[in-house]
């Protein structure tokens, strides 16, 4: 029998690129390793996009055995939703696959295709107990951000989805491939449609960073949902 591998991360936090990580800094060291609270914390970014997400993670859970994961970044709100304003977060309930070509009826997902995934709901409650604007939503998964206003605007009715981010399926995929409990905690950035790009550049560095101050309050309030060592 295999010996049990060696845990080096109580909880992993990822993220698209180094940059979703700058909140973290002032807790963690420039190679984003450090103790918060007496959790050992380790940051990795995995790539932007589905297709590199779920391999970078799937990766870092393989080295670090932790014992859960988050996704740290940013997101867009889908229209119609004025309860959201820039620099609120969002903590995922549940992740869901999104097609424009399925919504509109000219494509379909094959019968035993998974579309969603549940994220981890006690690790999901603590994070959304966190205090200030934080939410609880099921966030969409797009292979590229939406731009169109119209298909934009058509998906929160069609999925219940609430917000979009591009990376949250494939990195809860590798999470429940490894059995690793999941949650991805976006920073609002913008509405999603034509004036996306422009409100991300915007505002993103703020909605990340409200992200990361979510996630180091819930830690530093005893880390409620993190299943034990």
């Amino acid at each position: 029998m295999q010996p049990p591998a060696q845990r080096d991360a109580d909880l992993l936090i990822v993220a698209a690129h180094a940059p979703e990580m700058a909140g973290l800094r002032p807790y963690l060291s420039d190679q984003l390793v450090g103790t918060i609270r007496g959790l050992n914390v380790r940051g990795k970014a995995v790539g932007l996009g589905m297709a590199v997400a779920g391999p970078g993670t799937a990766r870092g859970i393989l080295a670090l055995q932790p014992r859960a994961v988050l996704l740290i970044g940013s997101c867009g709100i889908y229209p119609n939703l004025p309860q959201y304003r820039p620099h609120d977060v969002v903590v995922s309930s549940r992740v869901q696959l999104i097609s424009h070509a399925v919504n509109a009826g000219k494509s379909a997902f094959p019968g035993p295709m998974q579309t969603q995934l549940e994220c981890d709901p006690l690790l999901a409650a603590g994070l959304s107990a966190s205090g200030g604007r934080v939410f609880s939503a099921q966030v969409g998964c797009t292979v590229a951000s939406t731009i169109d206003d119209a298909f934009a605007a058509a998906i929160h009715p069609a999925t219940g989805c609430e917000a979009e981010n591009l990376e949250a399926f494939a990195v809860g995929q590798a999470c429940k491939a490894a059995d690793v409990p999941f949650a991805a905690v976006l920073g609002v950035s913008n509405i999603v449609g034509s004036t996306g790009r422009h409100d991300w550049m915007q505002f993103q560095r703020g909605a990340v960073n409200a992200a990361a101050e979510a996630i180091v309050t819930w830690v530093q309030r005893g880390a409620q949902g993190l299943p034990h060592g």
